[in-house]
Formats: C-alpha cells, structure tokens, sequence
C-alpha cells in the first residue's frame, strides 16, 4: 500500500487528524481526502501543511505527485486485474 507524504510525517509527528486539521484550519475530513487521494491541498493549506510538518514545499509537491501516479497505477491494475471499483458490494444493488 501506497501512504500519502501528509499523513507519513502527521504520523511521525505524532499528530492526529484532527490536530492537523485543527492547525491548518481545515476540517478533519478535509485531511481525510488530502491523505487519500481524494483532494489535493490548495496552495495555501499546502504552506501550512509544510510549515506544521516541517518539510519544504518543492519536497511535499514532488511527494504528494509521485503519490498519485503510484495511486493512479495500483487503480489501472486493479481494473485491468478484473476487479471492479465500481461493483456493489455484498451483492447489493
């Protein structure tokens, strides 16, 4: 599994969601998405994030970007593997 450079140095801080969440001036859902691919930080909350994690702004851009390539490419297996990212669940429907 692949983990987002956010949340690999909030860890090594030993902060928790909502601690970031609390510094940035984000809600802890918004972190959420930044960690999971979900959302991408804005220039600003992006500042933030690395003056809190203490890492520049060049290292977490070229992380986070390595991220979603390496996120992008585990998705394209999965489909090309058959299984679908889209499928219901517990046969649900």
């Amino acid at each position: 599994m692949i983990i987002n450079p956010i949340k690999k140095r909030r860890v090594e801080k030993r902060l928790t969601q909502v601690d970031l969440a609390l510094l940035v001036g984000v809600s802890q859902v918004y972190i959420s998405q930044f960690e999971t691919g979900g959302l991408i930080p804005s220039e600003s909350e992006a500042k933030k994030i690395t003056e809190i994690l203490g890492i520049d702004e060049e290292t977490l851009n070229r992380e986070l970007h390595q991220f979603y390539e390496a996120r992008k490419k585990e998705l394209k297996k999965r489909i090309e593997g058959g299984a679908s990212i889209l499928a219901p669940q517990n046969g649900g429907g």
